[in-house]
C-alpha cells in the first residue's frame, strides 16, 4: 500500500525519497520508535519527549516543507523538515523578470533511524530536498560532530545574515548556498551512482557482461534500459552518459 499524499522525487531501489503532503499522510508511516529493546528514532522522543507523530503532522501544519525516506512503501528510514524563512528576490528589466537572489529555507532538523545510518540515505535525503526546494538552506548544527557533518560531508560555509537580507539572530549559522544545493544530486550521482541510482546501473552491468559474452540481449531488456537511461540523464555526469549512450547505438546496430 502506497502512502497517500507522498509525493515521490525519486526512487532508488525499495527506497522512496519524496515531501508529505498532508497531515493525514504521517498516519500512514511505519515509524520505528527507539526503546530499551527496539532500534529507532530517538531525539526528538529522548530530548523532548514528543511523540513522532506529533512532531511530524505539526510540521505540515505549520506549513514547513517535510521530506522523508521511506522503504517498502511505508517503513520511515529518515526525515528532513525545512522551513521557509525568507521569499525569492525578483527583478523585472524590460519586460524579463528574473531572479535575483533563491529564497531561504531553515533545515530545522534531518534524522535518519539508526539502523540505516552511514549507508547514504541521509547524505540523498538531503540532496533530493534541496534540489527540489530550490533554495538557499541555512541550519544551525547543535554539536559539533553535526558541524563537521554539515561542512565537510554538505559543504556548507558560515553564514553572513546581511547578505541574504536576514535578521542578525542568524548569527553563526551555516548556509549552503542555492547554486551548490542545486547541484549536489548531480555531484552525488556522479560520485556514487550506484547508491542514487542503482536500477540503472545494475542493468547496464549486466547487459554490458551479456554482450561481453556474446549472448543476445532481447528487445525488452533494451527498452528497459532505454527507459532508465533517459529518466536519469539529467543526473548522469557527461563520462558515464556518453559510455551509455555508444553502448544503446552498438546494441542498436547489431539488432
Amino acid at each position: 500500500m502506497s502512502i497517500e499524499g507522498l509525493n515521490i522525487l525519486h526512487e532508488a531501489g525499495n527506497i522512496s525519497y519524496g515531501v508529505l503532503e498532508s497531515g493525514a499522510s504521517v498516519d500512514q508511516l511505519n515509524i520505528d520508535i527507539g526503546k530499551t529493546d527496539l532500534v529507532g528514532f530517538n531525539y526528538f522522543h529522548n530530548k523532548f519527549g514528543m511523540p513522532y507523530e506529533f512532531l511530524l503532522k505539526s510540521s505540515i501544519i505549520s506549513g514547513h516543507s517535510l521530506f522523508v525516506a521511506v522503504r517498502d512503501l511505508d517503513q520511515l528510514l529518515g526525515f528532513a523538515r525545512f522551513e521557509k524563512i525568507s521569499d525569492e528576490t525578483e527583478k523585472t528589466y524590460r519586460g524579463k523578470t528574473n531572479i535575483v537572489d533563491h529564497s531561504v529555507h531553515l533545515l530545522r532538523s534531518i534524522e535518519i533511524h539508526p539502523a540505516h545510518r552511514h549507508v547514504g540515505i541521509g547524505r540523498l535525503l538531503f540532496s533530493i530536498s534541496v534540489r527540489y526546494l530550490k533554495s538557499n538552506v541555512i541550519t544551525l548544527p547543535d554539536n559539533p560532530g553535526a558541524a563537521r557533518f554539515f561542512k565537510e560531508k554538505l559543504k556548507f560555509t558560515g553564514l553572513n545574515p546581511g547578505n541574504k537580507g536576514l535578521s542578525s539572530r542568524y548569527e553563526g549559522y551555516l548556509i549552503l548556498p542555492y547554486p551548490k544545493a542545486k547541484n549536489m544530486l548531480k555531484t552525488m550521482a556522479g560520485n556514487y551512482p550506484r547508491m542514487v541510482m542503482p536500477e540503472l546501473i545494475g542493468r547496464y552491468e549486466a547487459l554490458k557482461f551479456r554482450s561481453n559474452m556474446g549472448k543476445s540481449i532481447s528487445k525488452d531488456d533494451v527498452s528497459k534500459f532505454q527507459m532508465l537511461f533517459e529518466d536519469s540523464r539529467e543526473l548522469l555526469n557527461d563520462k558515464l552518459m556518453n559510455e551509455m549512450d555508444m553502448f544503446l547505438r552498438g546494441i542498436n546496430t547489431n539488432q
